[in-house]
C-alpha cells in the first residue's frame, strides 16, 4: 500500500519545497515504486508509490482535478472498483490502466466531502482545494491505513507515519506521558483517547473518520457507526448461510487483485484458516498458487500454555492437505532473536507497540514472505467481532438478566447438550461465574493494592505511576464496570468494542506491510461483509448451544472439520521465554544500558526487570515463561523509546 502526505501553512504563506522534501525523506522505502509532491500555494501533498496490483503501475499521484483545480493525493486499494467504473462510466478497455487512486480523485470531485462513504477497501486520501483553502482529509471504514495529523496553527500536517510529520522542525517529538503510563500498565485507553499517540498534539484519524481542516477550524466528523448497521431477515437459515459465504468469498476475492504472488498467514484458528481456504479456493479456479505461513515452536512448550496449541502446526497443516494448491511454510524463527525482533519493530514504527513477545515470530514471516516474492499477504484480525463472533461471553446470563427466562433457558439446554457436560457445569459456566468473577476481581482490588500489583506483570516505575495518579483512573475505570453485575454488558456492547478497540491498530499492518514491500489486506475487515454479520440475528452465530456458528456452519466442505469444530486456541508465543535464554548475553547487555540511562529510570522501574530476568533464568514456568516475558521485552521496548526521545 502506498503512503500519503502534506503539509499546509494556514496563514496563507507558501509552503517551501525543502519541507516537502524533509517528509519525503522520512518516509524513505514507502515508496520504491517512486515517490512525488505538488505544492499548490500555501499547502503540499506528497505521495509514496508502491505498486501491488496491475492498475497501481499507471497511478500518478499527487493529481490535479483540470476543471475544478482540487489537488488529491490517495493512498488506495479499492473493493468497489468495478461498482465506480460503471458509474463513472469508464470504458472497458480503459480499465485496466485506470488506478484506484484516480478513482478516489473523480469521487471527491463528484460527491465532495460525503465520498469516504462510497468508497470501500483500504484507503486513505487528502484533497486541497485552493480557492476555498480547505483541506479535506479521510480514512478508510476499518481497512489497514494508517493516517497521522498534527494541527498546531499555523501549521497541519498529515502522513501515513509519525516520522514524516516528526521531522518537520514545526513539530518536535514531546512525549505524551499518559500514553507511556497505558502501556507500562497495559491500560486500555478510553474512546475519547483512541486518537491519541505517544506524541503529544500528534494523533492518529480514526478508521471511518474525515477532517475538514481551514484557516478558521478544524472539523472531525465520524461518517459510519457500527450502531447504523440495519437489521438483516431472510426468510430461511439456509439463505443466512449462503449469504454468509457470498459475502465472505468476495471479500477475499477482491483483495486477490494483484500482480505478484499471494500469501496467508495461517495459524489453527477459524479466522486465518477461513480466510486461507477461501483464497485457495478462488486462486485454485486461475491456476495459482497460495503460500501459507505458519509460526512453530523451536522448543516443546505444551507444558507451559495448558489448555491451548504450543504448536499449530498440525491442525494449520490440514488446510494445505485439503487444498493442493497451497505451500505450506513453516515459520520457526530460529535465527531471530525475540530482544532483536523488539527493538527493530521500534526502530520500524518509532513509538512501543503491544504483543512485544510475537514480534520475532510476526518478523520472521514477513522475511521469509519477501524472498517468496510475495506481493500481498492475506490475515483475519477483525474476525473476532465479526465473521467467527461467538454469541458473546456472558450471552446466557444477559437473556436471564432482561427477564427473558424461555429463551435463557432454552439457550442452556442447548449449551448444555453441544458441550455434553452437566448441569453443574453449565451453571457454573453462564450463571455463577458471570456474579461471582467480578465479585473477585473486586475483592482482589481491595486486599493488593495496584501498585503492588504492578510489580507482576508491569516495569512502571511506581514514582512515575503516583505523579500521574494512574491507579486512581484504573480503579476508576474498574468501577465502571460494574463488578456486582447491576447492569451486566450486553453483547452488543461487547462486540461493538471488539472491533472498536482493534480496528484503531490496523495501521500497523500498512506500516509493517510497507517496510517488506507488499500489501497486508484483511478480507474480515470487508465493510460489507461485517455489515451482514451485525446484521444477521444474534441466534446465527450461537444457535444450537455453540460458539462462533455462522462461520462453522456455512463453511461446511470448505474447512477441513478438524478445524471447524477446534474450540482450542492457539499460543503463538509459547516458546518464547526459553528463547530468551538462548540470548542470555544481549538481555544482560540491554538491562545494564536501561540501567545506566537516566530519563529511563524517570519511567522505568530497572529493578522489576532484573527481577523478571532473574525469574525467568532460574526457572521457565507457564507464569515466568509468559508473564516474566512480556513484562521483560515491553519494558525494554519502552525504554528504548524514551532513550530516543532524549538523544
Amino acid at each position: 500500500m502506498s503512503a500519503i502526505f502534506g503539509l499546509v501553512h494556514l496563514d496563507g504563506r507558501s509552503v517551501p519545497p525543502e519541507r516537502m522534501e524533509t517528509m519525503r525523506r522520512a518516509l524513505d522505502g514507502w515508496g520504491p515504486d517512486g515517490m512525488d509532491s505538488r505544492i499548490k500555494g500555501c499547502a503540499g501533498l506528497g505521495h509514496a508509490h508502491l505498486c501491488t496490483t496491475p492498475e497501481a503501475h499507471y497511478e500518478q499521484m499527487p493529481w490535479k482535478a483540470t476543471d475544478s483545480g482540487i489537488l488529491v493525493t490517495a493512498a488506495a486499494r479499492l473493493d468497489n472498483r468495478d461498482d465506480l467504473c460503471n458509474f463513472f462510466h469508464i470504458p472497458l478497455h480503459e480499465r485496466p490502466t485506470f488506478p484506484d487512486g484516480r478513482l478516489v480523485a473523480l469521487s471527491f470531485e463528484r460527491f465532495g466531502e460525503d465520498a469516504p462513504a462510497r468508497l470501500f477497501g483500504d484507503w486513505s486520501f487528502a484533497a486541497w482545494n485552493e480557492k476555498r483553502r480547505r483541506l479535506f482529509v479521510a480514512r478508510d471504514h476499518l481497512g489497514n491505513t494508517g493516517l497521522f495529523y498534527c494541527h498546531k496553527p499555523p501549521f497541519f500536517a498529515f502522513a501515513s507515519t509519525p516520522k514524516a510529520i516528526l521531522a518537520l522542525p514545526e513539530f518536535p517529538a514531546i512525549l505524551d506521558e499518559w500514553q507511556l503510563a497505558r502501556y507500562l500498565a497495559i491500560f486500555p485507553s478510553d474512546e475519547d483517547e483512541w486518537s491519541r499517540t505517544f506524541w503529544k498534539d500528534i494523533h492518529l484519524l480514526l478508521p471511518a473518520h474525515c477532517l475538514t481542516v481551514t484557516p478558521q477550524a478544524l472539523q472531525l466528523r465520524k461518517y459510519w457507526r457500527i450502531d447504523d448497521i440495519p437489521a438483516i431477515r431472510l426468510a430461511s437459515d439456509e439463505e443466512y448461510l449462503e449469504g454468509f459465504r457470498a459475502h465472505f468469498r468476495r471479500a477475499v476475492q477482491v483483495r486477490l487483485r494483484c500482480d505478484r504472488p499471494v500469501g496467508s498467514t495461517l495459524s489453527a484458528g477459524l479466522d486465518s484458516g477461513s480466510v486461507t481456504a477461501l483464497a485457495a479456493e478462488a486462486l485454485q479456479s486461475t491456476g495459482q498458487t497460495l503460500t501459507a505461513f505458519t509460526s512453530v515452536p523451536r522448543y516443546p512448550a505444551a507444558h507451559l500454555v495448558a489448555g491451548a496449541l504450543a504448536d499449530e502446526w498440525p491442525l494449520a497443516h490440514t488446510i494445505a492437505e485439503k487444498y493442493s494448491n497451497i505451500q505450506h511454510v513453516p515459520i520457526g524463527a530460529t535465527d531471530i532473536s525475540p530482544l532483536k525482533a523488539v527493538l527493530d519493530r521500534l526502530d520500524m514504527f518509532g513509538h512501543p507497540l503491544h504483543a512485544a513477545a510475537n514480534f520475532y515470530w510476526m518478523w520472521a514471516i514477513n522475511e521469509e514472505a519477501r524472498r517468496h516474492g510475495i506481493g500481498v499477504i492475506l490475515t483475519g484480525q477483525l474476525g473476532n467481532g465479526g465473521i467467527s463472533w461467538s454469541g458473546g461471553s456472558n450471552r446466557i446470563f444477559y437473556l436471564l438478566a432482561q427477564h427473558r427466562w424461555g429463551v435463557g433457558m432454552n439457550a442452556l439446554r442447548a449449551y448444555r447438550e453441544n458441550q455434553g457436560c452437566s448441569w453443574y457445569r453449565t451453571f457454573r459456566r453462564h450463571l455463577v461465574a458471570p456474579i461471582l468473577g467480578p465479585l473477585w476481581r473486586r475483592r482482589r482490588w481491595l486486599t493488593h493494592p495496584t501498585e503492588a500489583a504492578w510489580g507482576e506483570y508491569s516495569a512502571i516505575h511506581p514514582e512515575f505511576a503516583r505523579r500521574l495518579g494512574l491507579a486512581d483512573a484504573m480503579r476508576k475505570q474498574n468501577h465502571d464496570h460494574d463488578p456486582v453485575f447491576a447492569r451486566p454488558r450486553s453483547p452488543e456492547w461487547e462486540r461493538r468494542r471488539t472491533i472498536e478497540l482493534n480496528a484503531p491498530l490496523c495501521y500497523i499492518h500498512h506500516h509493517s506491510g510497507a517496510a517488506f514491500q507488499m500489501d497486508v489486506r484483511d478480507p474480515t475487515a470487508d465493510i460489507r461483509l461485517l455489515e451482514f454479520c451485525f446484521g444477521v440475528p444474534e441466534e446465527q452465530h450461537s444457535c444450537a448451544g455453540g460458539e462462533r456458528m455462522l462461520v462453522r456452519r456455512s463453511l461446511g466442505g470448505i474447512l477441513p472439520e478438524e478445524m471447524r469444530w477446534n474450540v482450542i486456541r492457539g499460543k503463538q508465543a509459547a516458546d518464547v521465554g526459553r528463547r530468551l535464554l538462548d540470548y542470555r548475553d544481549e538481555m544482560e547487555e540491554e538491562l545494564k544500558l536501561l540501567e545506566s540511562h537516566a530519563a529511563v529510570a524517570v519511567y522505568l522501574d530497572c529493578r522489576a526487570l532484573r527481577k523478571a530476568w532473574q525469574s525467568l533464568s532460574a526457572e521457565i514456568t507457564p507464569r515466568t515463561n509468559q508473564q516474566a516475558a512480556s513484562l521483560l521485552l515491553r519494558g525494554i521496548m519502552a525504554g528504548h523509546f524514551v532513550m530516543n526521545l532524549t538523544t
